[in-house]
């Protein structure tokens, strides 16, 4: 399926995961180094002069390599977002919850390592998809959707993976709740905005509409930058609005005027009936 080019054109920032590297020093004085009261006065005098002079001698360290600080600073950065998913999941198990986190950890670490060496392929095609956006050209859009797509093919048996890991240890509810969190509940949120949009929408409509955002938070849980689950679920928004709904007989954009629109006049109504 094709998909139809809008004019507004996002901005994606290089907001990718860091862990930057961090060596603590300790520097140590010569428990060998014995000086005698007399020379004191004169070993104080000359230290500044010795710190110029003197070759350079390596710190010494706390034993922690860069390697092992940039490694902490990845757990830090793994706990972090782990931490709102089990307060999500609201798990009364230890040992599940423990489980999960495990799960989680090894699929946010796989997820780092995969984007380090392959985000210098995939930003410049969402680059290219949002020039072609901007000049219309839904051929070039397209091509530009269908290379991020097979970059990303080569992701997918840790995402299916993390999926039966998940599977192994949750309901099928709790799994959803962990994609939710994992793409900032923007299913829930993008489906109640389109219910305001199109209210009219029936049940059959508004199934449809469901579950491509649900395709769009499958491609995002796969991301690291929410930019990009955000760039994903734009994909999927196109689909619905410009394809699906618009053969539906909708009108997309003036219903966004109409629900703009919608306090102005209800205020209007209210101010009027109150007079």
């Amino acid at each position: 399926m094709t998909v139809h080019i809008l004019t507004t054109q996002p901005q994606f920032l290089d907001v990718f995961w860091h862990f930057p590297t961090r060596g603590a020093i300790d520097f140590k004085p010569d428990s060998h180094s014995l000086i005698s009261m007399k020379h004191m006065l004169k070993v104080v005098l000359l230290a500044g002069t010795a710190t110029l002079t003197s070759p350079s001698i390596p710190a010494q360290t706390n034993g922690a390599s860069p390697a092992a600080s940039s490694a902490d600073q990845g757990q830090v950065s793994r706990e972090k977002h782990i931490k709102p998913v089990l307060a999500a999941l609201k798990l009364a198990d230890a040992a599940k919850e423990a489980k999960v986190h495990d799960i989680l950890a090894a699929q946010f670490q796989a997820l780092h390592v995969w984007h380090t060496e392959n985000d210098a392929q995939i930003k410049p095609l969402w680059n290219e998809f949002n020039q072609a956006r901007s000049k219309h050209s839904v051929t070039n859009a397209d091509a530009a959707l269908e290379k991020i797509d097979a970059v990303y093919a080569a992701f997918k048996p840790q995402h299916e993976k993390f999926l039966a890991d998940l599977s192994s240890v949750l309901s099928p509810e709790q799994a959803e709740t962990v994609k939710d969190v994992l793409t900032v509940n923007k299913v829930k949120v993008t489906y109640g905005v389109y219910l305001q949009l199109f209210p009219a929408l029936t049940d059959a409509q508004k199934a449809v509409v469901l579950q491509d955002l649900k395709s769009a938070r499958e491609q995002a849980i796969d991301c690291e930058a929410m930019t990009e689950k955000s760039a994903f679920f734009k994909k999927y928004k196109i689909l619905i609005e410009d394809y699906y709904l618009t053969a539906q007989g909708y009108d997309p954009k003036q219903a966004r005027k109409d629900l703009a629109a919608k306090p102005k006049a209800d205020a209007a109504a209210k101010k009027g009936a109150e007079e």
